[in-house]
């Protein structure tokens, strides 16, 4: 399993890219935090939500047109790019934490995987 983690400025106090204390909060090494200060995986996003609709439609986490604050799993081998069909997408991520952890066992996804050794085709920008 991959989590990937893409910091973006929406808030007015997002100004900058995370302090090395925010990004602390996440240590698992299956973890790829990345900041996107352009938005670029906000508008990747919509892209495939215009070709696969997330079923149910998140309940939140649009602001002026960019996504943010949202889980969204994609099953075991999908490809980053506008064809990918999610398993989940709901936020904020706080509250949809139970519901993406049922559907991590529904698509049988092992929560103690090895991280993998590449990025996926198309990785978001910045990693940090």
């Amino acid at each position: 399993m991959r989590v990937l983690v893409v910091w973006e400025p929406i808030l007015t106090t997002d100004w900058r890219s995370p302090t090395r204390s925010t990004l602390a909060r996440l240590p698992d090494p299956r973890v790829r935090q990345f900041w996107d200060k352009n938005h670029v995986v906000s508008a990747a996003l919509t892209g495939i939500a215009a070709h696969h609709p997330p079923d149910p439609r998140p309940d939140c986490c649009i602001d002026n047109g960019f996504y943010w604050d949202e889980a969204i799993l994609f099953p075991p081998g999908t490809r980053w790019n506008d064809s990918a069909s999610s398993a989940f997408w709901n936020g904020p991520v706080v509250k949809a934490a139970p519901n993406l952890e049922k559907s991590l066992a529904a698509v049988k996804v092992p929560l103690n995987a090895a991280p993998a050794n590449e990025l996926p085709a198309s990785a978001p920008p910045t990693q940090r």
